[in-house]
């Protein structure tokens, strides 16, 4: 009986966190890149696309969710900006998939309604990243969004002189 029992709670913790990990989203807003400099949207006219995630240790309920294709370099060093207008931003940059279960590369949200929420590019893999635009259903859900791409060009030495 013992073994059935727990044959039972670990199929059903399966089933559970398969459904968790089936969640997907689409970039419909686009593809952001160096070039890109600023784009103004509104997040409510985006849907609801996950749930949770950072593989699904991220409730974040069901506010609208503007999804963002990002490809970043190898030595890249600059930042995603995103500037709500009255809610609480959340930001995430996932990496890989667009998914609940996707390993999220960075986080923002720290400054509440209306403040900037910052994701730096520093440090990371190159590769392809989707940003993820949301808020938590509590804090207005969605509203006026900039984000804008500040790349950081290396600099290099083009002409040397000590007189």
């Amino acid at each position: 009986m013992k073994i059935k029992n727990a044959l039972m709670v670990a199929a059903a913790q399966l089933l559970l966190a398969g459904g968790a990990y089936a969640q997907s989203c689409s970039p419909a807003a686009g593809v952001l890149n160096d070039g890109t400099g600023s784009v103004n949207i509104n997040t409510c006219t985006s849907t609801d696309q996950l749930a949770s995630i950072c593989n699904s240790s991220t409730p974040i309920g069901n506010a609208p969710d503007t999804v963002y294709a990002v490809q970043i370099g190898a030595t890249a060093t600059g930042q995603i900006q995103v500037n709500p207008t009255g809610y609480d931003a959340y930001a995430a940059l996932l990496q890989g998939t667009c998914t609940g279960g996707a390993t999220c590369s960075r986080e923002a949200d720290s400054n509440g309604t209306g403040g900037q929420e910052v994701i730096t590019a520093s440090g990371l893999a190159a590769g392809s990243y989707f940003l993820l635009v949301t808020s938590f259903a509590a804090s207005g859900n969605c509203g006026a969004t900039g984000i804008t791409v500040v790349p950081t060009m290396p600099v290099s030495l083009q002409n040397f002189s000590i007189n």
